[in-house]
């Protein structure tokens, strides 16, 4: 990686240190970044290689494993942990991840602007999925729903193109929902289609949100035309375009 990648890619982790909806890119930019890797690479018997990362100590006692997004930020963390593993290895980020899955990550972890990945969103991201869990409301449960302050860039253009290629959605409306009691707080993704839309999107719909979940959680709530929901006084952000009515009166699209 050039020294103008890392410096676009630390631009990227400094936004979305401040703005969670910038997260999505940010990651979306890293995983098709070469890092840096503490460790060494050496020969295995019976032939091959293996590579030893040196962990650091979590704020819990638990180990994590560092990575860097450059050689820069590598010595800062030898600088603040004299003697720790000065030596390094660049690897693409996805295939680290892939070597180290059920370990929590942490990037840059003593510079300015880190992260933390934990084990369960990095598997989301690699498998290409979000996770989907089924969510009761208690009925007396007060929630408040409106329009989103901030939107992750290019989330609703995403959407919008996967639901064209979805029959079964007639319309979507994106909002940001708040439960006082607890303070949880997620966008609400309110999916209008027909009666087995959830069955028909829900693997594609998974898929699309999984970058765009990192910002912030995304809850789902589908519903058929007409009936009124939690979102129904904001416009939607998605619409199926009408069919069109030809000269000789046959529909088309």
């Amino acid at each position: 990686m050039t020294t103008t990648e890392q410096a676009h890619l630390e631009s990227l982790l400094a936004a979305a240190a401040t703005e969670p909806t910038r997260v999505p890119a940010f990651v979306a930019e890293l995983l098709q970044a070469t890092v840096i890797v503490p460790g060494v690479v050496s020969d295995a018997e019976g032939g091959g290689q293996t590579a030893t990362f040196p962990p650091l100590v979590g704020p819990d006692r638990a180990p994590v494993q560092p990575f860097f997004t450059s050689e820069e930020r590598l010595q800062e963390t030898i600088a603040a942990i004299p003697g720790y593993e000065g030596r390094y290895i660049g690897l693409p980020c996805r295939a680290f991840w892939e070597m180290t899955r059920g370990a929590t990550l942490v990037l840059n972890p003593h510079s300015s602007h880190g992260k933390e990945f934990l084990p369960g969103e990095i598997a989301h991201v690699l498998d290409g999925a979000a996770a989907v869990t089924t969510t009761v409301v208690e009925a007396e449960t007060p929630i408040m729903v409106g329009q989103p302050a901030h939107v992750p860039p290019g989330m609703e253009d995403a959407l919008s193109a996967m639901f064209a290629r979805q029959e079964a959605v007639t319309e979507a409306v994106l909002g940001w929902k708040v439960t006082p009691s607890t303070n949880d707080q997620a966008y609400l993704l309110v999916v209008v289609g027909s009666e087995d839309v959830r069955e028909r999107i829900g693997d594609d719909l998974s898929r699309s949100l999984v970058l765009f979940s990192q910002a912030h959680p995304v809850d789902v709530m589908y519903t058929t035309p007409g009936a009124s929901h939690m979102l129904s006084s904001i416009a939607p952000f998605y619409r199926k375009a009408a069919p069109r009515r030809s000269l000789f009166g046959r529909k088309s699209r």
